[in-house]
């Protein structure tokens, strides 16, 4: 992308933690299948991409590793910093935009002013 900002971002530096992954997943029943895709849903509307991964672990799912859940939060992380600098640029962007539009309304009030001053 050619944004300046998001380009100029510092990299974010990765911290690797040791999480400890039973060898066997225990099969869970009905009961936390169903939790696992409730909390899925929910953590899917506030972190996109986590949904997934929380639900198959409490499911009993295997599929995913505390690697891979490190993995997709820094991703996670990274994208919410590259959404931050695209807000501060679209807020700069909105205050530099009303600045120019309060100048040119003062010009254009003088001007007015002026013109109806010569008529009386």
């Amino acid at each position: 992308m050619g944004d300046p900002i998001v380009n100029s971002m510092p990299q974010m530096q990765t911290v690797n933690t040791t999480v400890p992954v039973a060898p066997q997943p225990k099969k869970s029943g009905g009961f936390g299948r169903v939790l696992g895709n409730i909390l899925g849903g929910a953590a899917s509307i506030m972190v996109p991409g986590l949904g997934g991964v929380l639900g198959g672990v409490m499911g009993g799912s295997s599929g995913a590793s505390a690697a891979d859940m490190q993995t997709m939060m820094n991703k996670q992380m990274q994208q919410s910093m590259q959404l931050l600098a695209v807000q501060n640029r679209v807020q700069s962007q909105s205050q530099e935009f009303t600045t120019f539009s309060n100048l040119l309304k003062s010009k254009h009030d003088s001007e007015m002013s002026a013109v109806t001053n010569f008529k009386s």
